[in-house]
């Protein structure tokens, strides 16, 4: 008698619903996004773009802002309003970075230059 109280209230749940939200818990009508474009902000000020699939992963977010780095350096990406970004295998959809998404540069030890690589700032210049 239990299970089959517990089924019908289960049941009025579903009925109250509204068409847009049963859809929208399933996911009807959802964008899907093949891209999405990374800005990485760095301490002073610059900023670091990048197009990546969205089945990339966060590891490969951290590579790519590595090979823009002048000297390698310890560093966390950290979502504005949110905590670091771990530095694993999670996909950039998972992360919250679909379609769009601005990280935070913050080294592990204070930096009085630029960390951007000399090429990175000849390209940086030259626009």
């Amino acid at each position: 008698a239990v299970v089959s109280t517990q089924s019908t209230g289960l049941d009025r749940c579903e009925i109250l619903r509204t068409k847009a939200t049963r859809d929208r818990d399933a996911g009807v009508g959802m964008r899907i996004y093949h891209y999405t474009v990374i800005r990485v902000r760095f301490p002073d000020g610059i900023y670091l773009q990048g197009t990546f699939s969205a089945h990339d992963t966060v590891e490969s977010v951290f590579k790519f802002v590595e090979s823009a780095l002048r000297h390698p350096l310890p560093f966390s990406l950290i979502v504005p309003g949110s905590t670091a970004l771990k530095r694993d295998g999670s996909l950039l959809k998972n992360a919250g970075l679909v379609p769009t998404g601005v990280l935070n540069l913050s080294p592990a030890e204070s930096a009085e230059f630029t960390l951007l690589s000399d090429e990175m700032v000849c390209k940086l210049s030259e626009m």
